[in-house]
């Protein structure tokens, strides 16, 4: 499988199941409102436990871009990163919104001290934009990392769509 190691971060695709995997922050791409209603936001919650969609709903409305922690509930994930990526459950999502959005999974990244990110793909479904956009635009904004602490992100594949998908992006570099 795809590993993309520099000094600064590296990227590696991960298949296990999302609630086995250990990581210091676990992303869930959702919407401003905070709804965990769609995939992948909606798996997480089920995995995690409903009252952290509860804990997000307060702090809404999130602008793209921004994001917000939470603890992992039940996933062995230690926190779950919530990162808008469309105003509205179910709303279209571009490539400068997975764009914001990762940029601002970085920055939570940063802030809070984590390490590992778990990262599923995220914008490509139903109303979203092409699979192999959304995962160029997320390993670009990962492989632009420069921080203190090296970085270690798990690009979450749910089947062997996503890891071909995500291959392709670490594969092709940088779009």
């Amino acid at each position: 499988m795809a590993s993309d190691p520099n000094e600064f971060v590296e990227i590696q695709i991960n298949t296990l199941p999302w609630d086995q995997v250990e990581c210091d922050a676990f992303v869930v791409p959702t919407n401003s409102e905070g709804l965990m209603s769609h995939f992948p936001a909606s798996k997480i919650r089920d995995l995690a436990g409903r009252e952290v969609e509860d804990l997000v709903l307060p702090h809404t409305p999130l602008a793209i871009g921004a994001a917000f922690v939470t603890h992992g509930g039940r996933m062995r994930a230690r926190h779950l990163i919530h990162v808008p990526d469309t105003d509205t459950a179910g709303g279209r999502v571009q490539v400068e919104d997975i764009l914001r959005a990762t940029a601002a999974i970085i920055v939570a990244a940063r802030v809070k001290g984590f390490t590992t990110i778990a990262v599923p793909l995220m914008g490509a479904f139903e109303t979203g934009i092409p699979a192999e956009e959304a995962a160029r635009a997320i390993h670009s904004e990962f492989k632009s990392y420069r921080g203190d602490v090296p970085l270690k992100v798990l690009f979450m594949a749910r089947d062997t769509n996503d890891v071909e998908v995500f291959e392709l992006a670490i594969e092709g570099g940088i779009p």
